[in-house]
């Protein structure tokens, strides 16, 4: 599945989208509770992408992710920009954190796992 997925993305361009669709889905179904294929599918899609951008030094443009309508997308985009755009990155998480709802675990697991140096992305 990476393979052929990796194969599909041309650019930073069609990287970018798979990220926002595959993280918008993996929330959705998420959200829904269950679904653990298309949560698993869409997993796989989002390393795909973010191991894309990460290739072409180009995660840094995640950042345009962090005020996106859905919550999984800023989510994943501040995940991976912990350590590129630390405040930014964590003030998305800290804001999904007190929120409420599903999301809010693991916004705040992410958010200490990082600060303890066990996120290895």
């Amino acid at each position: 599945m990476e393979t052929e997925t990796m194969t599909k993305i041309k650019d930073i361009e069609s990287a970018l989208k798979l990220f926002e669709e595959a993280a918008t889905k993996h929330a959705e179904a998420t959200e829904q509770g269950g679904g653990y294929k298309t949560i698993n599918k869409n997993y796989k899609l989002i390393i795909a992408a973010t191991g894309f951008l990460k290739e072409h030094n180009q995660l840094i443009l995640l950042g345009d992710f962090l005020n996106h309508p859905s919550v999984g997308v800023r989510l994943w985009a501040a995940t991976y920009l912990l350590d590129i755009k630390k405040d930014e990155a964590a003030k998305t998480l800290i804001a999904i954190a007190r929120s409420g709802g599903i999301h809010s675990v693991n916004a705040g697991t992410t958010l200490s796992e990082w600060k303890k140096g066990n996120l290895n992305l």
